[in-house]
């Protein structure tokens, strides 16, 4: 597992990246009023997520010591790829 700080850095990066991919989508679909609420719908669930992800890890669980913590924290981490590589598929489904 990598530094907090570290996963802090990687969860704001994906979360960016996902963002930005939707203001690309949103100039691309400047005909298509039906993809808008999608994409308005993965900019919400991104910071959301994101906002989540923060608070766990600045907050872990009490009592979490040594492998528990770390089995913790790469829970985030897996999460955090999950829900980013949802998004992008989401956002790759749009124009099809």
């Amino acid at each position: 597992m990598a530094s907090k700080k570290d996963l802090k850095k990687d969860i704001n990066f994906l979360t960016s990246e996902v963002i930005e991919t939707c203001f690309l989508h949103y100039h691309l679909s400047h005909e298509k009023e039906e993809i808008k609420p999608v994409i308005d719908e993965v900019i919400e669930d991104a910071v959301s997520l994101r906002n989540e992800l923060i608070q766990k890890i600045n907050n872990p669980d009490e009592g979490l010591r040594g492998r528990e913590l770390k089995a913790w924290y790469n829970e985030i981490q897996s999460q955090m790829m999950k829900k980013t590589d949802d998004a992008f598929e989401k956002l790759g489904g749009l124009h099809k």
